[in-house]
């Protein structure tokens, strides 16, 4: 059987053929060995395809005697709980083997359809996209909208330490707000200690005078957050073209317009000198 509706991250199709082999002649390729397979739901794949037997066979490539595994290696995983000594699989063409990059991106492709990512993994994947295909086709494909990617892109520069704290004792967007201002992990790690108990307007007040007032003593900023509690509630009217131009820095801030807008405020009275 030869099909031909795969596409490389370079919109070239590829062909394959549908063949049997013995499962101890597919190996995985290095960065899949290297990383953690998730096995959450294995069981429960590997009794559906029992039942129902292996809608979408894995994809390999020849690779000398052997074949390298590039796409497929939870349903690799299923077959071999289930004892199976062969596995239908599709081998694709010479002339069309893909490299890794090609293989990454489909399999990244391919675990979007299967459940919500993680938070690191997803930030891995968005990562790796916007790297290969360019960050508009990078959200498209991952189904969000380019503040959404941008910020998963601002987590990858997060500390493993400090994202192994999201979402239990910190969010996301807190954690990347937080090393931006302090970008030694000590510095981020004692301020998310401090903020971790904070209600959410607490933590709120707190971080915006962070970023007012950058890495100082921790009284001081606690100073300047609790000035925000004085604060009324106040609407304000601004033109159209104001309007569009808070919009479109409220997305290149990975911001909300009214938050952005409190934000311009807070910071013009600080520098009138309204600290307390």
């Amino acid at each position: 059987m030869r099909i031909t509706k795969l596409k490389s991250s370079k919109g070239n199709s590829i062909s394959y053929n549908l063949k049997e082999i013995p499962i101890d002649r597919i190996s995985v390729w290095d960065e899949a060995q290297a990383r953690s397979l998730d096995t959450d739901g294995i069981d429960e794949l590997a009794k559906s395809i029992a039942q129902e037997g292996l809608q979408s066979p894995p994809i390999v490539q020849k690779n000398g005697n052997s074949y390298l595994l590039m796409v497929g290696q939870r349903r690799l995983e299923a077959l071999k709980r289930l004892g199976a000594k062969t596995a239908p699989v599709f081998v694709l063409r010479q002339e069309d083997s893909l490299d890794l990059p090609d293989a990454k991106a489909i399999s990244i492709i391919e675990n979007l359809h299967r459940k919500n990512m993680g938070v690191k993994e997803m930030t891995s994947s968005c990562q790796f996209l916007a790297e290969k295909i360019g960050k508009a086709k990078a959200a498209k494909i991952l189904g969000i909208n380019s503040s959404t990617l941008r910020e998963y892109l601002g987590f990858g520069a997060v500390p493993e330490n400090i994202k192994e704290m999201v979402p239990k004792t910190i969010s996301k967007r807190d954690a990347i707000r937080i090393c931006k201002v302090l970008p030694a992990e000590s510095d981020a790690v004692g301020a998310i200690n401090k903020i971790k108990k904070y209600d959410g307007s607490q933590k709120k007040r707190y971080l915006y005078a962070l970023e007012r007032l950058g890495n100082v003593p921790h009284s001081e900023i606690l100073k300047l957050a609790n000035s925000f509690r004085a604060r009324q509630n106040i609407s304000l009217k601004i033109s159209k073209i104001h309007a569009k131009g808070l919009a479109k820095l409220s997305r290149e801030s990975e911001m909300e317009p009214a938050e952005l807008a409190q934000k311009i405020v807070s910071d013009y009275l600080v520098r009138k000198g309204f600290r307390q």
